[in-house]
């Protein structure tokens, strides 16, 4: 096992630290505590680690076994018979007295039930139990529970966050953000799957460091002779035969609908299944889904399958999703799926269809197959113009791969495409060309040529894809005039008038004109076909729109009706996200912001005008640092460095991500280095006209204290509208110390929802109160100040803390890149991988470790993990 790696015994208590500590403070009052969660959560470790913490308090502590058949040793039975050498006078006073640990107390007898019960009512022991939620307890277990005599914990799957943490433990190191959400998405947080898949994945290599991040390359360890395998055989043993087959069934075509008619006739199979958690139902409209509780199980089910059942299941299925006739949006990938699997050759439409699908979801590996099989079909595409649009999905099946250079041969030379699809041709060409190969200029000509010789629908798609490249040229000003030349659409193409007016929107946003780009996005022709590419983008503009104008509850009022999140093509999928994060970072909802960007961080989706992978994994970065989960968000930082300018320089981009990255600075205590980056992605941004983001870098340079500097730098105040505009009137509100307009301020964003910054102006008003003598004023600002921060139970950034706290805290900050090799250090590194990663020699990582150690007041490596974060919360 490599270097550094704890071994299974050293994680067991990893991520349940509160739930440790809630336990030994209710053993130290009157009650005991039942643990209770779902099959695999930890029950079972986290008693024994609360029953370890018994014993080194000094207390006696004996452990049984519910499903320990009385009569054995380390039966309930066996334990109570130890319990009669307690004194019989007065019992133990509270927090004191033998403690008894109890594992699958679901399953004991009702004679030792009694007994166990009469003992705790007593106060003759104090009482750890675990069970399984969700079955019949003995009634005198519950009696406990009812009649308060013990605490009822529920102990939930891990998050996203505390999965992350526990695989840090048990790594030694940082895992990559894609690698982390594999792990958690496999096993959906289940503690037992997710200790027993990352065992496995190290054991065959899998799952390795590269470059100081762990990173997991392989498929889910299903192979019949491995634990996690053999895990899902034990737990899906007993089944019956009707189960068996229905298991099958959804391991094959999940998610299966409960009403297909190869499921229809298990219904008691299916209803038994779910009691027992194997099967979990969904929603999606009217319709009833079936899945397997965790994916590894459907990993597993298919790699035992035998070949000839597999192949009569398969037949089984897509005969019964043809006989229904195949109306769902997914119903056509499935069959194809299901009849290629099954040995058979499906209609070369179906493959086509289903290749676009594939596609759609971005599974680029699938659509090249389906498109290369539809192509080599023996009954191909006879039809010249078919064939191109086959071509045309291999080709951007390629892109997605990575593959450019094959993607611009294929593109190069696609033949005969229909009305419509050549200048979609054109659009991906482009687009290839420019994020793919970095021929920026060239893309450009292509557009261009296209759209002289282009008139009626293809002269709209080929402008609005000229649009999309001005955006990556940082020609915001003519993105934004575009809107007004040649935008009205022929007739019976309304929604193309989109294609031209969403970028144009985002181009007046981004010059600090939000209001305007609300009004020319209301302009947009009402009868748009809903769901479309098009459609998407303008609902997302729309709400980005509202952000920056109406506030926070009317943008997420636009977002609920977005629900992208678990279908459709993932590179909205990750725009939704960001906008969700956008109010969550707003609201001061750390944890949810957090848990979301993990998630579109390791979405697999190629650049684009609205993301980036190196900007979103900043966003994760500074929303940890927001959170307060500073080492993290060093790890983080790093991590979006290594990634580099992948593809096309896209200015926006890479501005945002060293704007997010100055934020990070100025959590960590590097507020001179934060200010620094401010100011030169203001000067950036401003250059190219970009003055929402100019004015955004000015806003947090005059919050770090650079209020001169920011307030000389400010763009006319009259270009300015919505919250960009608020924005500068607070840098100039700070300049002038003026506490009437900085409360005013403070006013203004509670009323759009800003709560965090609202409460950090407030702050601001009252200093500016204070200095100029106005002590009730003062007052009054920190009154409101605590208001908000109670109402949202936020806190305010370290930067706006109480002047004596950050004169406190200056001398022992570190600088970030202190705390990206201290951070580093404190996942597990070595000093020259600590180089290696930060393009430094050893000598400088050494005199950093020096500095960092003499700040902290600490001598030892090991210490620095515990002094990286003191006091730090959770993201939440």
């Amino acid at each position: 096992m490599p270097r550094g790696i704890a071994t299974s015994e050293d994680w067991p208590t990893a991520g349940r630290e509160a739930e440790l500590d809630h336990v030994e403070r209710v053993l130290a009052g009157p009650r005991g505590v039942l643990l209770s969660g779902e099959w695999g959560v930890g029950k079972s470790r986290l008693l024994h680690a609360a029953l370890e913490r018994a014993a080194a308090a000094g207390s006696p502590t004996l452990w049984a076994g519910g499903a320990v058949p009385t009569g054995a040793s380390g039966s309930l039975a066996d334990a109570l018979r130890q319990f009669p050498r307690v004194p019989q006078g007065p019992p133990a006073p509270p927090g004191e007295g033998p403690v008894l640990g109890l594992d699958d107390a679901h399953l004991i007898d009702p004679a030792a039930a009694a007994c166990l019960y009469a003992l705790v009512r007593d106060g003759r022991i104090r009482l750890i139990a675990a069970a399984l939620s969700g079955v019949a307890m003995p009634g005198e277990i519950s009696a406990l529970w009812v009649e308060r005599l013990v605490e009822r914990v529920e102990v939930p799957h891990f998050d996203r966050t505390t999965a992350a943490e526990v695989l840090r433990a048990r790594l030694g190191g940082q895992l990559s953000v894609d690698c982390a959400e594999r792990l958690w998405t496999a096993t959906r947080g289940n503690a037992l799957l997710l200790r027993e898949l990352t065992d496995a994945a190290l054991a065959d290599g899998a799952l390795r460091r590269e470059d100081a991040l762990w990173q997991w390359r392989g498929e889910l360890p299903a192979a019949p002779e491995g634990r996690p395998a053999a895990l899902v055989q034990l737990r899906l043993n007993g089944l019956r035969p009707d189960e068996r087959e229905l298991v099958q069934l959804i391991a094959l075509a999940e998610p299966l609908e409960a009403d297909l008619p190869a499921a229809a006739g298990l219904a008691h199979a299916a209803e038994s299944l779910d009691r027992s958690g194997l099967v979990v139902t969904e929603r999606s409209g009217r319709r009833l889904r079936l899945r397997l509780a965790y994916p590894l199980y459907s990993a597993v089910v298919l790699r035992a399958m035998p070949e000839l059942e597999g192949r009569r299941l398969r037949r089984q299925l897509a005969d019964g999703i043809e006989a229904v006739g195949m109306r769902r949006h997914d119903d056509v990938p499935r069959v194809v799926d299901l009849r290629l699997a099954a040995g058979q050759t499906p209609p070369t439409g179906q493959l086509r269809t289903a290749a676009e699908r594939a596609l759609h979801r971005h599974d680029f590996g699938k659509a090249e197959t389906l498109a290369r099989t539809a192509l080599s079909h023996p009954d191909g595409p006879a039809d010249e113009a078919v064939a191109g649009g086959v071509r045309l999905v291999l080709a951007q099946s390629l892109q997605g791969q990575g593959r450019h250079r094959e993607a611009e041969r294929v593109l190069a030379e696609a033949p005969g495409l229909p009305a419509g699809r050549t200048e979609e041709a054109v659009a991906v060409r482009a687009v290839n060309m420019a994020f793919g190969l970095g021929r920026l200029r060239e893309a450009v000509e292509v557009v261009e040529r296209g759209l002289a010789g282009a008139d009626g629908p293809g002269r709209l798609r080929f402008r609005g894809a000229r649009s999309l490249l001005g955006l990556l040229e940082d020609r915001f000003a003519d993105v934004s005039a575009a809107a007004g030349r040649e935008c009205q659409p022929p007739p019976g193409e309304a929604a193309l008038a989109g294609l031209v007016t969403v970028p144009a929107a985002f181009a007046l946003v981004q010059r600090g004109d939000p209001v305007s780009a609300a009004r020319l996005l209301a302009g947009l022709p009402p009868d748009q076909e809903e769901g479309t590419p098009v459609d998407t983008a303008a609902q997302w503009m729309r709400t980005y729109a509202a952000l920056h104008t109406a506030g926070v509850a009317s943008a997420a009022a636009l977002l609920g009706g977005m629900r992208w999140w678990d279908e459709g093509d993932p590179r909205d999928r990750v725009r939704v996200a960001l906008l969700r994060v956008r109010l969550h970072r707003a609201r001061g909802h750390w944890s949810a912001a957090v848990d979301e960007l993990r998630r579109a961080a390791a979405v697999d989706a190629p650049a684009d005008w609205l993301t980036a992978p190196a900007w979103t994994l900043a966003q994760l970065a500074a929303a940890l640092a927001e959170a307060g989960a500073h080492a993290e968000a060093v790890r983080t930082l790093v991590e979006v460095r290594s990634l580099g300018d992948r593809g096309a320089r896209y200015p926006l981009a890479q501005d945002g991500t060293a704007l997010e990255s100055a934020l990070v600075h100025a959590h960590v205590g590097d507020r001179a280095r934060a200010v620094r980056l401010a100011l030169s992605v203001a000067r950036s941004a401003g250059s190219a006209g970009r003055r929402a983001q100019e004015v955004s870098a000015l806003h947090l340079a005059a919050r770090l204290g650079a209020t001169a500097e920011a307030v000389a730098s400010l763009p006319e105040p009259s270009l300015l509208t919505g919250t960009t505009s608020l924005q500068a009137r607070h840098v100039q509100a700070l300049a002038r110390h003026d506490g009437d307009a900085l409360e005013e301020l403070a006013r203004r964003f509670v009323a759009l929802g800003l709560r965090p910054l609202a409460a950090e102006t407030a702050t601001q008003a009252a200093r500016a109160h204070q200095a100029g003598g106005r002590h009730r004023r003062g007052s009054a600002a920190r009154l409101l100040c605590q208001e908000i921060t109670a109402a949202t139970g936020g806190r305010l950034p370290p930067w706006a803390g109480p002047p004596e706290r950050r004169r406190e805290d200056l001398p022992a900050s570190l600088t970030l890149r202190e705390r990206e090799v201290a951070a580093l250090v404190a996942a597990g590194l070595s000093n020259q991988e600590v180089a290696d990663r930060l393009y430094v020699s050893v000598r400088t990582v050494e005199n950093h470790l020096h500095r960092t150690y003499g700040k902290l007041g600490i001598t030892a490596r090991s210490e620095l993990a515990r002094r990286l974060d003191p006091g730090a919360l959770r993201p939440g």
